[in-house]
């Protein structure tokens, strides 16, 4: 299974189109908020692929797919537990703790954030100081259009038989 990871296009919708037409094998599109309405306007609803998404702190009230979306969701892909959630909420820019013990309450196998522009990826063993019952994959995959260098930054996972793949690219 291969997700492309957004975050933080801030109204640079023609990335997300742009890193659509590249990406044409992905089985989902994750978006982790601030740019919500970008995803409409970039057409990324489509049939070849499912779009989970969240909400942060620059959406406000957000209707996007069926219903109200939340600023946190967890979802179950191919045997493994995501949290998903922008961050701001949980303080990611002053550290990761508030974030972790989220994760951990959720019983996730992965916690995907935003907010920070950040491009992180960090694995935490189930024998850290947070006291996990299960190893904790970090990824943020940093702001796809309001990164500091002017270039945007996009994730991608990919999940097979065992194994969790984490890589981050920018255009």
């Amino acid at each position: 299974m291969r997700l492309l990871v957004i975050s933080d296009s801030h109204g640079r919708y023609e990335r997300i189109s742009e890193l659509i037409g590249m990406h044409k094998n992905i089985d989902a599109l994750i978006f982790l908020g601030d740019g919500l309405s970008d995803l409409d306007r970039a057409g990324a609803y489509d049939e070849r692929f499912a779009v989970f998404a969240v909400k942060g702190n620059c959406d406000g009230i957000s209707l996007f797919g069926r219903g109200e979306t939340k600023s946190e969701s967890v979802l179950e892909l191919d045997g493994y537990r995501f949290l998903l959630m922008h961050g701001h909420t949980r303080g990611v820019k002053h550290g990761m703790t508030n974030a972790i013990y989220a994760a951990r309450e959720a019983n996730a196998d992965l916690l995907l954030f935003g907010h920070t522009h950040e491009p992180i990826e960090k694995y935490i063993p189930a024998d850290s100081e947070y006291s996990l019952d299960r190893p904790l994959y970090l990824f943020n995959p940093g702001s796809l259009g309001a990164s500091g260098d002017g270039w945007g930054y996009f994730g991608l996972i990919e999940i097979r038989k065992n194994a969790i793949l984490m890589s981050h690219g920018k255009i």
